[in-house]
């Protein structure tokens, strides 16, 4: 906690097992800024399509499920899901790169991306092996409305693809580059309480019981991405 400003988020980024805080969200809550609007009408229409998405997912009328790796899973879970997965976008790309909507939303992820990594590189040599905050550059929330929405927009896509194999062969390479960043970190995170079944297995975390349902989606949403 020495290491965090008086104004950086004390929150924890996700529990530890028995309570313990591993780590903290760090980010700066002084900085607010203004919304950053896309200048092109394609990234413009493609963060409002998302964002009419998740308001109908949102609604007090929406769906009870929704799909998530393959298969239903409660919407609050579908949520939990899509965070998990943006974390493993920004800290593995340029892994995703080309599941952006527009080249000018993968530019916004790519500055977000590569300032997160040099942040967690000097907070890791500062603070040595016994600090925990270098890792928390790659997992703090996202100041850009704008790169948020490039981000979500990729996660949506993916998650909601109806073929779960390939939504493994997508998701896999994310979860690995992440691993070599911080193993430990990264295993924590794919199994965030919460988390799908369904996710948990595509990233090879839990494995799928021969006497699971194979539940058919017959909801709205990309096939396969």
């Amino acid at each position: 906690m020495e290491e965090l400003h008086p104004a950086q988020c004390r929150s924890p980024s996700f529990p530890g097992s028995g309570g313990i805080r591993l780590s903290v969200c760090g980010a700066d809550l002084s900085r607010v800024g203004p919304a950053c609007i896309p200048e092109d009408a394609d990234s413009l229409k493609a963060l409002l399509a998302l964002q009419g998405r998740l308001d109908e997912l949102l609604a007090t009328n929406g769906p009870q499920n929704v799909g998530s790796c393959g298969r239903l899973v409660p919407v609050a879970q579908y949520f939990i899901d899509l965070r998990v997965v943006a974390t493993l976008i920004l800290a593995s790309w340029p892994e995703a790169s080309r599941f952006a909507a527009t080249p000018a939303l993968a530019q916004a992820i790519e500055r977000e991306a590569v300032q997160r990594m040099r942040d967690s590189r000097r907070r890791t040599r500062r603070g040595g092996s016994k600090s925990p905050y270098g890792i928390n550059s790659l997992l703090s929330p996202m100041d850009s409305v704008q790169t948020m929405g490039a981000v979500l927009g990729i996660a949506v896509s993916v998650l909601e693809a109806r073929d779960k194999n390939w939504t493994q062969r997508v998701l896999r390479p994310f979860y690995d580059t992440a691993l070599a960043l911080n193993r430990d970190t990264f295993r924590r995170l794919a199994r965030l309480p919460g988390t799908s079944l369904a996710l948990q297995q595509v990233l090879g975390v839990a494995k799928e019981a021969s006497d699971t349902p194979n539940l058919e989606i017959h909801v709205r949403g990309p096939r396969n991405g």
